[in-house]
């Protein structure tokens, strides 16, 4: 008889899992819309600018993480399995939900909340998304 994960369980799971990307994403989003700011781009370039460099904050850590705890001769699969896991969600939140999110909220807010306050609205979205694969990749044995 199998056991079902409770939902305290599952939670930690995926702190474990998304939390440390987490905290190098909130860093890498001011980082890229206060320098892109800095440069003279306007709030829409911004947004976008903490969006994309947001990203390389997080894929470069789920990509270590996949990389460091896959067994040897399986790392770059296990990385090759982040494309599936968050292909579909970042599509949709690097190109519409997060700009629109980032820039909503700094024009209302300010940026000093405005990016973490858009930042975490897009989040809702996109791991909505990505849990949902990464749950369906797990079922299948391959997360």
């Amino acid at each position: 008889m199998e056991m079902r994960e409770t939902w305290p369980a599952r939670l930690r799971r995926w702190l474990r899992r998304y939390g440390p990307a987490e905290v190098a994403a909130v860093g890498a989003s001011y980082a890229g819309y206060l320098g892109a700011s800095a440069m003279g781009a306007p709030l829409v370039g911004a947004a976008y600018a903490a969006a994309m460099i947001e990203n390389v904050g997080f894929y470069g850590v789920m990509a270590a993480q996949a990389a460091w705890t896959a067994a040897p001769g399986r790392r770059w699969r296990s990385v090759a399995l982040l494309l599936v896991e968050f292909g579909p969600a970042e599509l949709f939140d690097t190109f519409l939900i997060r700009p629109a999110a980032v820039g909503l909220t700094v024009w209302l807010l300010g940026p000093a909340l405005g990016i973490l306050a858009g930042k975490l609205l897009a989040d809702v979205v996109f791991y909505a998304l990505a849990i949902a694969t990464h749950e369906h990749l797990r079922r299948k044995g391959l997360g």
